[in-house]
């Protein structure tokens, strides 16, 4: 029985391969350090904007050199913390930045992710599957539900086909600016991730 919450991401993505009739993904277009595929096979096409590894081609996933409706499943796994864009106000330097990337603002991972799924939609075939990571922050005081947002910007290109949550085997990265003392907590610790599983839809073009 394929369970929708797990702790292990490497079980989930073998989950989600099993349920689409898939023996791997097509691409991963923000391959990172691969860590994706120590058990699962790897992806015929592999991308980064800054490859890590050998083997990456270089470039952002809001504009891949992939011909339109070719792939029949994608991998995205983008940054989601904020605060912690490199060279603003000296953040570059966090531990956090520099193991993770992200984002200065919430509206920039909006429009990033905005404009990855326009793309994504346009290399897919139809029916083609997209397989997101996203987490939910909290973001200036703002509890911002990434994955419930993901969902709505992409409801006249995109159907949710299944939804599985990675539930953290350690801590979570919180992300801390220098020199910024602890402050009461005000919200729940966000203690798990997402993988959405969204469904290509036909006849549109781009995402809202």
């Amino acid at each position: 029985m394929i369970r929708s919450v797990s702790d292990n991401q490497s079980q989930i993505l073998l989950d989600i391969l099993m349920l689409n009739g898939l023996c791997k993904f097509d691409a991963d277009i923000t391959y990172g350090n691969g860590h994706f595929y120590k058990v699962i096979q790897e992806p015929k096409l592999k991308f980064d904007i800054d490859p890590q590894v050998s083997g990456v081609t270089p470039a952002c996933s809001t504009n891949l050199p992939i011909p339109s409706y070719s792939l029949q499943s994608v991998v995205f796994d983008p940054p989601f913390l904020t605060y912690v864009r490199n060279g603003r106000n000296g953040n570059g330097n966090m531990v956090m930045s520099r193991q993770y990337g992200g984002y200065w603002r919430y509206d920039e991972l909006e429009h990033h992710y905005k404009a990855t799924l326009t793309e994504v939609h346009r290399i897919l075939q139809p029916k083609g599957i997209l397989v997101f990571k996203c987490q939910d922050i909290v973001h200036n005081h703002k509890l911002h539900p990434t994955h419930i947002n993901i969902v709505n910007w992409c409801e006249n290109t995109f159907r949710l086909k299944d939804m599985f949550i990675l539930s953290a085997s350690s801590r979570m990265p919180v992300p801390q600016q220098k020199g910024v003392a602890r402050r009461v907590q005000k919200h729940a610790r966000i203690f798990h991730s997402y993988f959405l599983v969204l469904e290509k839809l036909n006849g549109h073009n781009k995402t809202n």
